[in-house]
């Protein structure tokens, strides 16, 4: 029998330590015709230290999803192509097609996701799973690309601590027939102190949407073209509870963009948005340039819209500095427009700096349950 000390346990333990963050899996193609079974396997090998190797100049195929938990110091360099499933119902029930939870897992290289959307958008199908959806804390997100992403790109649900940066999103369809719908940039919630950064950004719906549960995000050097913009909510939807606060859009730029900045909460909802900051947003030809509304409803859901319109989330300390830029005439929408609730009006809020060119047909501000709009330039 053998007694270990204390000094010969430590290096022991230390030894397999580094034996585990030497582990290397490099994807290969799989046997079976389906790619993500082998993409699977590799992170599970190397779930524990390791890293994942995704090999320049190499294309792989996914027919089914990936999925991989309990992820701890995981290194990926994503240097590959990866093609999503065509398009095919059965993947509505998947939360996505490329899910990773765990915590320091840092994902970067220049490799592509292409999402083979056009099927979806032809088909009028909005029920695809979006394409990246992490789960992770103390975590990176950097460098690689999405293309023709089938719904929403990516899904930032349960994070904290972590970036995302120096992305390329691309979804257009290639049919106006058919647009590209629900393709959100970045949906955020049930998250906190989150980074998105320096990115570039074309798409067919939201830049950047913030859901409930969010606190402490920042977004900033992002030039989003042909979305709908910058939005908080929308939030309180069939009278649910949701909270945001403390977060900061900084430094943006969003081009032919249906709306700029915009917060939207839906009547009957109850919770709040507070501490939420736009500083210098460059706005081109926005159809909606500053949009504030408690009386958000999707007409598709209209079930959803029956709520009591006199009460809202409260919706406080809101900063908007040096937004300027140009609004679209074929819009005939407001530059600045600010519609509270009766029962919840907005309040605390500092406007500066607002300098979008209008357009010969564009009315009058709109500033409704506006605490202390008398004093607010923008207002009179």
């Amino acid at each position: 029998m053998h007694f270990f000390g204390t000094g010969a346990i430590a290096s022991f333990l230390l030894l397999a330590t580094a034996a585990q963050a030497a582990t290397v899996c490099t994807v290969k193609t799989s046997s079976k015709g389906d790619d993500a079974v082998s993409i699977n396997a590799a992170f599970e090998s190397c779930k524990n230290g390791g890293t994942v190797v995704f090999p320049a100049g190499a294309t792989f195929n996914m027919k089914s999803v990936v999925s991989a938990s309990g992820l701890k110091g995981v290194t990926v360099k994503f240097d590959s192509t990866v093609n999503l499933p065509a398009y095919n119902t059965a993947f509505a029930k998947e939360k996505a097609y490329f899910y990773l939870a765990g915590d320091k897992i840092t994902f970067s290289g220049k490799g592509t996701f292409y999402g083979n959307g056009q099927g979806w958008y032809n088909a009028a199908n909005k029920n695809a799973p979006v394409v990246f959806k992490p789960k992770a804390s103390n975590s990176y997100f950097g460098g690689f690309t999405i293309k023709q992403a089938p719904r929403a790109h990516f899904s930032v649900n349960g994070c904290s601590n972590t970036i995302f940066e120096n992305l390329t999103i691309n979804t257009v369809s290639s049919n106006a027939k058919y647009p590209a719908k629900n393709t959100d940039a970045f949906d955020v919630s049930a998250s906190s102190n989150i980074t998105i950064r320096n990115s570039n950004i074309v798409n067919g719906d939201d830049c950047i949407a913030v859901n409930g549960g969010v606190n402490g995000l920042t977004v900033s050097g992002l030039t989003c073209t042909g979305s709908h913009g910058f939005s908080v909510g929308s939030l309180g939807k069939d009278g649910k509870t949701d909270v945001v606060s403390n977060l900061k859009f900084l430094n943006n730029k969003c081009i032919d963009c249906q709306n700029g900045v915009r917060i939207k909460t839906w009547p009957g909802g109850k919770g709040s948005v507070t501490g939420i900051t736009f500083d210098n947003i460059n706005l081109q030809n926005a159809e909606n340039p500053i949009l504030i509304t408690t009386h958000y409803c999707d007409n598709q859901k209209s079930s959803s819209c029956t709520g009591n319109d006199a009460t809202s989330l409260s919706i406080s300390d809101v900063t908007i500095n040096n937004v300027y830029g140009s609004v679209s005439a074929s819009a005939k929408k407001p530059i600045l427009s600010i519609d509270c609730a009766t029962g919840t009006p907005c309040k605390e809020f500092n406007l500066s700096n607002i300098n979008i060119s209008a357009a010969s047909n564009t009315p009058k501000n709109v500033c409704k349950n506006l605490s202390g709009s008398g004093s607010i330039t923008y207002c009179k």
